[in-house]
């Protein structure tokens, strides 16, 4: 398999995986709006906000993701065909610097935990509770999402290795040839 190819599965895979938020941005929104039509209790009426909030990040989110990741077909595949061995040095730079989002994540989860751990142990109120859920919803969520990204990135990652590996053999060969 040519190179390119593995890239492109790659950004497919990002795409599926903002797709995978955004349906659950949407059905966090529509759990929202289910609270506000049907909820008849304090703690029903105090999800409305903050489950609406979350939901409409990670739809944001993910539709930002779907678009800048479909553009990223075209300009992959353009810069490829320009420079292959260029091209996978600036991938191989391109994932390493992203590689500190995943340890944010973790950190981001914990204090999501941490904080809505502390409102239902520390606070009898029904508003903080329901922001302590939404926290809980937002660090799983990530946590969800990151688990499948990073074993994605992890694998993109080796194979632009074994590619650099393989580009260097072949500049070897060629410079032992001539």
């Amino acid at each position: 398999m040519d190179f390119i190819q593995h890239t492109i599965n790659w950004v497919k895979g990002e795409i599926f995986e903002a797709i995978i938020f955004g349906s659950f941005g949407l059905l966090t929104i529509i759990c929202s709006l289910l609270f506000w039509i049907f909820g008849a209790t304090l703690n029903s009426k105090a999800v409305i906000i903050p489950f609406l909030l979350v939901g409409i990040f990670f739809l944001i989110t993910a539709i930002s993701g779907i678009v800048s990741n479909n553009k990223r077909v075209k300009e992959f595949t353009d810069s490829y065909q320009l420079n292959k061995v260029e091209f996978v040095l600036s991938e191989k730079k391109r994932v390493e610097d992203f590689q500190y989002l995943y340890k944010m994540t973790i950190i981001i989860a914990t204090v999501s935990f941490i904080v809505a751990l502390s409102f239902f142990y520390l606070s009898d109120n029904y508003r903080l509770r329901a922001v302590g859920l939404a926290l809980i919803l937002f660090g799983m969520t990530g946590l969800v999402i990151d688990y499948f990204s990073k074993e994605r990135a992890d694998n993109y990652y080796k194979t632009i290795l074994l590619e650099i590996e393989k580009n260097n053999k072949n500049l070897n060969l060629n410079i032992l040839q001539n």
